[in-house]
């Protein structure tokens, strides 16, 4: 698993941020406008989970309505009775062919790595840097 999130502008609002997410075998990218407390809440979710195998911690941007520019999901659950733990990886940018495009996958990983990633994403918003990179140090 790879996540690179890139500020590329400060928006009065939220930061402009380029998003890329890879398994290895798939990858995607998309920008978005996203707080640094959006990716701080995820962060310490990421942290405790899970809690129970039906624990799911949940970041979402956008929607998946059409009208909307984008949707991001990325959902951490356990996938199975014996705790296993996945990635879900949804991204979709809404618009008219050829401008479109979505990519949806799913990432197998430990939950000992979310929660790892869960605390670099923590560091990464209170250490105000442009680059966030996991899971190369955070930075």
């Amino acid at each position: 698993m790879r996540i690179s999130i890139e500020k590329l502008d400060e928006d009065v609002d939220e930061p402009h941020v380029q998003l890329i997410i890879s398994s290895g075998d798939f990858s995607v990218a998309q920008d978005s406008y996203i707080s640094d407390e959006y990716f701080l809440e995820f962060g310490k979710a990421l942290q405790t989970f899970p809690q129970h195998l039906k624990h799911e911690v949940i970041f979402d941007d956008g929607s998946p309505d059409p009208k909307y520019y984008c949707y991001i999901l990325l959902r951490a659950f356990v996938y199975d009775g014996v705790g296993h733990s996945a990635l879900e990886v949804r991204i979709e940018k809404h618009g008219v062919a050829p401008y479109s495009a979505a990519a949806h996958f799913h990432i197998l990983c430990e939950a000992a790595t979310l929660n790892d990633l869960g605390k670099s994403l923590e560091s990464w918003v209170v250490s105000k840097e442009k680059k966030f990179v996991y899971p190369n140090g955070g930075t």
